[in-house]
């Protein structure tokens, strides 16, 4: 035993020391039975002298350090380092006891019970107990200090100090020796807890009063549970415990239906879950997604734990609420493990032949019938690349050949994926071109400009039912997906020769985006020039029948057509001159209806035009309406007005009627001029090349429909014309005969009528007819868009037919007088000659006078 290091124990100054010094002693003791025949009965008393030289080490350490007084981080690393020993002591004697039994068995020696009484037993619960102890009251203390809730008003109802009151029920502790085990030691240890316990139920009443008050006030449960979640380090002590025991079966139950709702939302499965379309608004896959939502769910499942531990405190797993609790919390969470998704995912990808490879392109049967273009990459290899990406982030080791085909899927993920979304723009696009079919000819170039760059592209695998058939669309490279994965694998090590020939795959790539690109483009802005160019065509037929609307619409289109000239548009010439003949249309309807207007304006008279068109009015829409007011302001007829004159003993006409034929062809000319006059759209006038010097007015202008009209729309007009001539002649000619009043004389009148009573009657009757003509009140004649007015003339010729009137009258006179002198001679002559027949005379033949 001369090498016995029981010095060490002694000499420990610290804890540290002291747990080193065991592990020597006994050290030392276990080789001496295993290699000396040292008598077990003989060590067991040893063994029990050592525990009384330590329990005298520690209280010699302990003791010096005041374990009353010194801060609650320095007592708790104390004791804890005690507890360490005592724990190291236990260590060191069960490894004793099993050497002891080996040697007593290998001895041969009687069976004795190998058991010592510790000395330090008692010190050792009095150390466990007071670290307990020592807890609680510092958790009362924090609870009630000036930084927590409960404590932050100083004096309550009773004028109580909870923080003062907790200090003074400690110094009771701080005036004994809380390490003395002895009897007496005992004994004043049970009467100073009592004299704390006693001050301290006080200030638990408080704490329990203010407690209840906030959780009674709490609006909700989270407000609860955060009072919960603030105060639980105080539901060790059990007083507190059962006061606010209510409050806790409540919230326990809001915990429950919180719970019950992740059951509900972890059955409902992740697919039809609100966040099934989160993950792919956030571009997560399926597998990945799963897994992040079954952590989630945990996630939130841990947080319910919490919450349980927060209204029941530490040890909730103890209560049976909580068994019951924590044994379908596990069975859940094992519900939420993720590693059979992983395996089953990755059991699922082994079985799958997944490579990346062939052709670019293929051309797809649709359902309905047709084909369609399409890129012939796997979208699962996409997925398979966002999977591996995710799962690797989510801590998942991923097999080799997996992740290997996620890295080809990587390396031309960004190539597939442009691809698709360029196939997918053509698509787009071309469907745009079918339903503006007036622009197929406008990007002709560009779409078969896209349909060579496919060509090019390469091997294009058209999909058929029941069969595959491969189909070279072109004669230039033969673009495979394994050429963009070799690309990479072999890049380092190529020349630049070669390299720059493996770049034409990449470069395919961004040459056909581009093209593509130019026909969306082109075709997007074509789209808003030929709805501006429509537009403007659909107002030429109901716009205002002026030159300036008419211009300024067709200006317009002509504009629009300048930049498509300028963008470089194809086939731009025989698309205009499909625009030319729709607008064409449009202005011969504009021609026929003006035509209808006018001849409708030229024909009637004003008051039976004004009526007409009255009712008229009433049946047309609102459209028609405007135009035939604006019809009414501005494209109506100037009526001509003739004066009937008499100059030198003449009547004439002025101005003659050829001059109102000619000004009613001008007005006409006028009114199919605002169409006709308006200069045709062309497609060439940023073109540079020889203009024809002959070129007619036609290929300007719209002159050329007035050769469009398959009826006689154009011949009517005319037809008007000569009827109001015609009738215009006839009434001017009633006038013209009065100039024979000047230019006859009256003796040669009177020689014609000689001595014919019967044709002096009718003359006279003649003339009194006559005079109805301009023996009226009024002074002028309409017709329509032209008058006739004969006031000068009126007078004069109504003076002068006096005038004959009155010599013919007179000669009448004479005429009648001489006659009637005649008759009455021959009737007298007559009567004398019957007063000398006698009567037997008149007896015979009958005699005749």
């Amino acid at each position: 035993m001369k090498d016995f290091p029981l010095n060490e124990l002694l000499s420990s100054t610290d804890l540290d020391k002291i747990q080193e010094s065991l592990t020597l002693i006994f050290g030392h003791i276990n080789r001496k039975l295993k290699l000396s025949p040292y008598p077990i009965r003989r060590a067991l008393p040893f063994v029990e002298a050592i525990s009384r030289d330590f329990n005298d080490q520690l209280l010699r350490i302990l003791t010096s350090h005041r374990l009353a007084y010194t801060p609650y981080e320095t007592f708790d690393r104390l004791l804890a380092q005690t507890m360490n020993n005592f724990q190291t002591w236990d260590d060191l004697f069960k490894e004793f006891t099993s050497i002891a039994r080996e040697a007593i068995k290998r001895r041969g020696e009687k069976f004795i019970p190998i058991k010592v009484n510790p000395a330090h037993a008692k010190l050792q619960e009095r150390i466990r107990y007071l670290r307990d102890w020592r807890k609680q009251h510092e958790q009362l203390a924090v609870m009630t200090g000036p930084t927590k809730g409960l404590g932050g008003v100083r004096m309550d109802v009773g004028g109580m100090d909870m923080e003062e009151e907790v200090k003074e029920a400690y110094e009771v502790i701080k005036r004994i020796d809380v390490l003395d085990v002895t009897v007496e030691g005992t004994e004043i240890w049970v009467a100073a807890e009592n004299a704390y316990n006693e001050r301290v139920s006080r200030v638990e009443n408080q704490i329990i009063a203010r407690l209840r008050d906030r959780l009674g006030t709490a609006r909700n449960a989270n407000e609860m549970f955060r009072v919960f979640s603030k105060f639980n380090a105080l539901f060790v002590r059990p007083k507190i415990r059962g006061a606010i025991q209510e409050y806790q079966t409540q919230l326990i139950d809001s915990v429950k239906e919180d719970i019950k709702h992740l059951h509900d939302k972890f059955k409902t499965q992740y697919r039809f879950s609100e966040a099934y379309h989160m993950s792919q608004m956030r571009d997560l896959p399926p597998i990945a997604g799963t897994i992040i939502w079954a952590r989630q769910i945990e996630r939130q499942l841990v947080t319910y734990m919490k919450r349980v531990e927060d209204v029941l405190g530490k040890g909730w797993e103890l209560y049976a609420e909580g068994q019951k609790l924590q044994t379908e919390s596990a069975a859940f969470r094992k519900k939420l493990e993720t590693q059979p998704v992983f395996d089953a995912w990755r059991q699922d990808i082994g079985r799958r032949n997944m490579v990346v490879d062939g052709c670019l392109f293929e051309i797809v049967r649709l359902r309905g019938g047709g084909f369609q273009l399409a890129v012939n990459f796997d979208p699962q290899i996409i997925t398979l690349f966002k999977e591996v990406r995710n799962l690797l982030w989510l801590n998942f080791q991923v097999p080799h050949t997996i992740a290997s085909l996620a890295k080809d899927a990587k390396r031309v993920y960004s190539h597939a994926v442009s691809l698709m979304e360029t196939v997918r723009t053509y698509g787009q696009t071309l469907d745009l071109v079918e339903k503006n079919k007036g622009i197929e000819w406008l990007v002709a170039e560009y779409r078969n400009e896209s349909q060579r760059m496919i060509a090019k592209g390469a091997l294009v695998c058209i999909l058929r039912p029941a069969e595959t058939e491969l189909m070279l669309l072109g004669e230039g490279m033969n673009i495979r997906w394994d050429h963009f994965v070799n690309h990479y694998d072999t890049a380092r090590y190529v020349s630049n020769a070669a390299e720059g020939r493996d770049n034409r795959h990449i470069q395919f790539v961004r040459e056909f985006a581009s093209v593509v690109s130019v026909l969306q483009d082109k075709t997007n802005n074509v789209i808003d020039l030929y709805k501006d160019i429509t537009h403007a065509v659909e107002e030429l037929s109901t716009c205002s029948y002026t030159t300036e609307a008419f211009s300024e619409l067709l200006t317009k289109v002509q504009a629009a057509i300048d930049r498509l000239n300028l963008e470089g548009y194809a086939n731009l010439e025989h698309w205009v001159a499909e625009l030319d003949k729709k607008i064409e249309g449009v202005l011969l309807q504009r021609l026929t209806q003006i035509i209808h207007v006018w001849c409708a304006e030229f024909d009637d008279d004003g008051e039976g035009r004004r009526d007409l068109r009255d009712i008229t009015n009433k049946r047309r829409n609102d459209k028609r309406l405007k135009e035939e007011k604006f019809l009414e302001m501005n494209m109506t007829l100037k009526p001509i007005v003739h004066e009937i004159r008499i100059q030198n003993q003449v009547i004439f006409l002025d101005p003659p009627i050829e001059y109102a034929r000619s000004s009613w062809i001008k007005q006409l000319h006028d009114w199919l001029g605002v169409v006709c006059r308006l200069r045709r759209i062309q497609s060439s006038r940023y073109e540079i090349g020889l203009q024809m010097q002959e070129a007619t007015v036609a290929e300007t202008s719209y002159t050329s429909l007035l050769t469009r009209f398959t009826d006689n729309t154009l011949v009517r007009p005319f037809s008007l014309i000569e009827i109001k001539v015609q009738q215009l002649k006839d009434y001017v000619a009633k006038w013209l005969q009065f100039q024979s009043l000047w230019d006859l004389e009256a003796e040669y009148v009177f020689n014609r009528l000689g001595d014919s009573l019967a044709n002096w009657q009718q003359l006279l009757t003649e003339i009194k007819k006559a005079r109805s003509t301009f023996d009226t009140s009024d002074t002028q004649k309409s017709f329509g868009v032209c008058v006739i007015d004969y006031e000068q003339v009126q007078a004069r010729v109504n003076a002068k037919y006096d005038a004959w009137q009155r010599d013919i009258l007179s000669r009448f006179g004479v005429k009648l007088g001489n006659a009637m002198k005649e008759m009455h001679a021959a009737i007298l002559k007559a009567r004398n000659d019957l007063e000398h027949q006698s009567i037997e005379g008149l007896v015979g033949p009958t005699r005749r006078f």
